[in-house]
């Protein structure tokens, strides 16, 4: 019998997390999908959890054997959403390991072989300081795509966790935005959506203007940067897709670009590829990913690339 795919959700009374649980169980009915709920939980001082990434503590499922959600006694938020799927076929559990968040999870990722990590925008940060840190770490350091959920009026989200048909893919020419496309792609065409292709010209035109015949040039500079970059952008939309498929190209820092393009066309979905990077490197160079999250109301798919960093081979499709 084939394994069935896992969505693993973070979870630990961080803001907003009703909204990321709607969002995981909408995936996993989609997809035919088990659910582990990891709470993970920080080691105090010395202890013998300190060692490993992840340390068991406990476990619980809320499923028959026949992978069915049995009814809960409703005592939490999270117990009213996991009841009213009783009868699908979803297999929910509860697990509490010890750890840092953003490693353990990670850990318990690759352990599982999970397909996908569902988890709150706030994950992890304390309720007086609302922060994204521990989430970009985790979606740096991740096995799997990591689907990052902001807090959501609730009316609002229950229209919201059905299939996304309105998605932006930023692209920057390196592999790692082509893995991003190449799944941008995938999801509209099994939603019958759109993706909305994003490159930020950034620091255009890179001099001073000291005339008004120089602001002209430098203008036109800019005009001409963005015409050919939108030309290679269309080059590398596959002929199948391309009636699905829109191409912006924005001035300025990338994350700005990326989430003005994503409100104006009203995204459901953001869709970004990394590749791994230090803690220093990401500190003297800033961050796209951070500053997406930091201000993102729309869910963003996060795609950990080994390779990313290098150059998008011309005339190699996704």
């Amino acid at each position: 019998m084939l394994k069935r795919p896992l969505v693993v959700v973070p979870v630990g009374a961080s803001p907003g997390e009703e909204t990321t649980l709607a969002y995981a169980l909408a995936l996993a009915k989609r997809r035919e999908a088990d659910v582990d709920l990891l709470h993970v939980v920080r080691p105090r001082g010395p202890s013998v959890f300190d060692s490993p990434d992840l340390a068991l503590v406990g476990q619980t499922s809320s499923s028959s054997p026949r992978h069915h959600v049995a009814p809960l006694q409703v005592s939490s938020p999270s117990d009213a959403q996991i009841s009213m799927v009783d009868g699908e076929d979803i297999h929910v559990r509860r697990l509490t390991y010890k750890g840092q968040p953003a490693k353990a999870v990670a850990a318990y990722a690759q352990l599982a072989m999970a397909a996908v990590i569902v988890v709150g925008k706030y994950y992890g940060s304390p309720r007086w300081r609302r922060s994204t840190a521990v989430v970009s770490n985790l979606s740096r350091s991740a096995p799997v795509p990591v689907l990052i959920v902001p807090p959501q009026d609730p009316a609002d989200t229950a229209r919201r966790t059905g299939p996304f048909t309105n998605i932006v893919s930023a692209v920057d020419f390196t592999v790692s935005s082509a893995v991003a496309l190449r799944t941008a792609l995938d999801l509209a065409r099994s939603s019958g959506g759109r993706v909305t292709m994003v490159h930020a010209l950034k620091n255009a035109p890179g001099r001073m203007v000291f005339s008004g015949g120089e602001a002209l040039g430098a203008i036109d500079e800019v005009h001409a940067e963005a015409a050919n970059v939108a030309a290679r952008l269309r080059q590398e939309i596959p002929a199948s897709a391309a009636s699905h498929v829109d191409s912006r190209v924005t001035t300025g820092e990338p994350h700005q670009g990326i989430l003005d393009v994503a409100s104006q066309v009203g995204a459901d979905l953001i869709v970004m590829g990394v590749p791994p990077r230090g803690r220093v490197d990401e500190a003297l160079f800033g961050s796209t990913l951070r500053g997406v999250l930091r201000r993102a109301t729309t869910p963003v798919l996060v795609l950990p690339v080994v390779a990313g960093a290098h150059e998008w081979v011309v005339g190699v499709r996704p």
